[in-house]
């Protein structure tokens, strides 16, 4: 049967990927001014606290990315099960998926609280740095068990389309970070002035508020994945086996990535060689790329709920006529997305109080990041929404690791020590898997051997209630 090449006209079908796009992006966009916030607070005290954090929250952007990686295992099931309305079968799934996430959160917690300095000394050789992050980690390290846990339940219950819980989470989380950091970084209200020690606080005091809403949602509110307290202690092989299947790869895709992106930013913080400080000014890159991309996340996580919902009603050609929409809107995202790192490079660099060699070198790290953002869209729509949700994980683990640890960090890594490159070159190699993910994703769905069916038929399925 010949592939079908024809955008999707529904209206319906539009009205869906933004009902769950929106609410993820905006989501994403807290957690984005969250961040921002952070790093404007302590960049105003002064550039080694905005470092010190920066490489500090490494190992907790690692644990972000597991959880998305755990809960991505979870929406390649999940999605597909939502297609045939069996509910039973999803609660098993978040069951399983999040004892994984308490286990993983627990190790990485207990790393960072036990050997900060350990942990500070792998990503830079400054001793200031090391000092103040390890004073970040002693404190910041408890709010590991709460997000890892609360935020890989909160992305997998997208894959059912309950999405507007996490607005109200990250919102909550958004005040009381920002207004604890105004109170205990600078000492307003009578509190004492704690530096990055009260950055930890405000944080770690956030993560526990996130956890709390997220866990009464879910158990005591929600009506339609109906999820109680005994759920969370149930466990069956035969979804254990498919989740390591069919989620393994997602979880190594992600944790793989993570490591690559870590090594990375202590790449960068080994560079000694450039004017201006490369971490510094990769953190406020780092930010105006994330805003740039908040809504090509929210899109790539709506394009895995509907690909994996058509697959799991056996619908083929309304999945595949999906993902040939999608890709011609990653094409026109990535575009806009480029185009808004261009227009604020100059705006935003100018909010950190940091010195002007850090500035001018931010400035030409963002128009090599303008250019790498387009094809992120590409690739992150590609991989993390049409092909998991098809269910076609070993794919993509096998381009993450190729593109990225094959190809960019060697390249990366001899531009930077061996001959000693300017920082802009070195970080377009550090992203040239982008293009080359673009690439080898656009080979891949040619056909039709990226769909699989990974949902299992169970006689007379628990469905679920109407509405969220």
């Amino acid at each position: 049967m010949k592939p079908v090449h024809k955008i999707v006209r529904e209206k319906s079908f539009y009205k869906n990927v933004l009902a769950i796009a929106l609410p993820i992006a905006l989501q994403n966009f807290i957690v984005f001014a969250t961040s921002m916030m952070d790093t404007i607070m302590l960049g105003s005290v002064g550039e080694t606290l905005l470092s010190a954090s920066a490489l500090a929250n490494q190992p907790f952007f690692i644990l972000s990315l597991v959880c998305f990686g755990l809960s991505g295992g979870a929406t390649v099931l999940a999605s597909q099960y939502w297609g045939k309305r069996d509910m039973a079968s999803i609660r098993m799934i978040f069951s399983i998926v999040l004892k994984a996430a308490f286990f993983i959160s627990a190790v990485l917690g207990l790393a960072v609280l036990l050997a900060p300095e350990t942990v500070m000394g792998l990503y830079s050789q400054n001793p200031e740095i090391i000092a103040e992050g390890t004073k970040y980690l002693r404190i910041i390290g408890y709010a590991y068990f709460f997000f890892g846990v609360g935020n890989t339940l909160l992305c997998s219950i997208r894959s059912v389309e309950l999405v507007k819980i996490s607005v109200v989470v990250n919102s909550s989380s958004f005040v009381a970070n920002v207004f604890l950091n105004w109170v205990l970084i600078f000492g307003n209200l009578g509190a004492p002035a704690m530096g990055i020690r009260g950055a930890a606080i405000a944080t770690l005091t956030a993560r526990i508020l996130e956890f709390v809403i997220t866990m009464v949602y879910v158990l005591f509110i929600d009506k339609r994945l109906q999820m109680r307290v005994r759920d969370l202690f149930r466990f069956d092989k035969v979804f254990a086996k498919d989740l390591l299947v069919y989620g393994t790869p997602v979880l190594l895709n992600e944790v793989m990535w993570s490591l690559g992106i870590t090594l990375q930013a202590a790449l960068l913080g080994h560079i000694e060689y450039a004017s201006g400080d490369p971490v510094a000014a990769n953190s406020v890159t780092s930010m105006v790329q994330q805003l740039s991309t908040i809504v090509i996340f929210g899109i790539a996580n709506a394009a895995a709920v509907m690909v994996g919902k058509a697959i799991g009603e056996k619908d083929l050609e309304t999945a595949e006529r999906r993902a040939h929409t999608l890709k011609y809107m990653s094409f026109i995202v990535g575009a806009a997305a480029c185009l808004i790192i261009l227009l604020l490079r100059s705006v935003a660099v100018d909010f950190y109080n940091i010195p002007e060699a850090s500035k001018a070198l931010a400035r030409d790290m963002m128009v090599v990041m303008a250019v790498i953002t387009f094809f992120v869209s590409v690739s992150s729509i590609s991989i993390v929404g049409i092909l998991r949700g098809s269910g076609d994980t070993r794919f993509c683990l096998t381009v993450e690791m190729i593109s990225l640890w094959l190809v960019a960090l060697p390249l990366a890594f001899m531009a930077a020590m061996a001959f000693h490159w300017p920082v802009p070159v070195v970080l377009l190699l550090m992203k040239i898997d982008e293009p080359l993910k673009c690439l080898l994703c656009m080979i891949r769905m040619r056909g039709r051997k990226w769909m699989k069916s990974v949902a299992r038929d169970f006689e007379k399925p628990e469905t679920a209630p109407a509405g969220e």
